[in-house]
């Protein structure tokens, strides 16, 4: 029986070594990839949004105040009559602005516009009206003036005429005249009076945008409605 070649087997074992070696190489080599591979599969995707939203799509989101269901609704006609007396278009536009004003700061009160006319057109306006009063808004001279040619404002009274919806009927009519007009201010919610730095005489534009005013809280208590503070 021969023995084997001993420098063959040395030569395999040296063979045997380095393929372990090299494979234990690439282990290590392949390794890291391996993880970094598993790690990518592994991980979840993050749900970020693609935009962020905008402003005005958050606003709009949001629900809208819903106005309180009106408790009573006023058209607001202003008389020409008053034309005939002189007084100043401006001035006069300005009164019946001062009172649909004051109409309108009660949230629960509708009140729109119902341009010029007189007493005949207010009640066919009314009888066009579902649910809505015509007011009729004229200045008017007290009784007894004196017929000069020219009005005198300290002689004029606030009078309006409230018609009914769809019938027309004269609900009522009032007539509110002129108080003397006082600044005031307001100091811890009460009201104290302040000198007037104003140098025209009385009566004057004040005085009747004041009495606008108190016609309007007057319509506003015919209807159960409490008026808001006097400014």
């Amino acid at each position: 029986m021969t023995n084997p070649n001993p420098w063959r087997r040395r030569a395999a074992s040296r063979h045997a070594a380095a393929f372990a070696l090299f494979a234990v190489a690439a282990a290590f080599c392949l390794a890291p990839a391996a993880l970094a591979q598993s790690g990518r599969k592994a991980q979840k995707p993050l749900n970020l949004p693609t935009e962020a939203p905008k402003r005005g799509e958050a606003a709009a989101a949001k629900p809208e105040a819903k106005r309180p269901e009106a408790v009573v609704s006023f058209v607001v006609m202003r008389s020409d009559d008053a034309s005939a007396f002189g007084i100043d278009s401006m001035a006069r536009d300005g009164v019946a602005a001062a009172f649909t004003r004051r109409l309108g700061q009660v949230t629960s009160v509708e009140v729109r516009d119902g341009g010029k006319g007189r007493r005949q057109e207010a009640r066919s306006r009314a009888r066009e009206e579902k649910k809505a009063y015509v007011v009729l808004f004229q200045l008017d001279e007290q009784a007894g003036g004196m017929n000069t040619g020219s009005i005198d404002s300290r002689t004029l009274v606030i009078r309006t005429f409230v018609y009914a919806p769809a019938t027309g009927d004269l609900k009522y009519t009032d007539a509110v005249q002129q108080r003397p007009y006082q600044d005031t201010a307001r100091v811890g919610g009460v009201r104290i009076p302040v000198p007037s730095r104003r140098v025209d005489r009385y009566p004057s534009q004040h005085e009747l945008e004041q009495a606008a005013r108190d016609a309007a809280d007057r319509l506003l208590g015919r209807f159960q409605v409490t008026p808001p503070p006097q400014p």
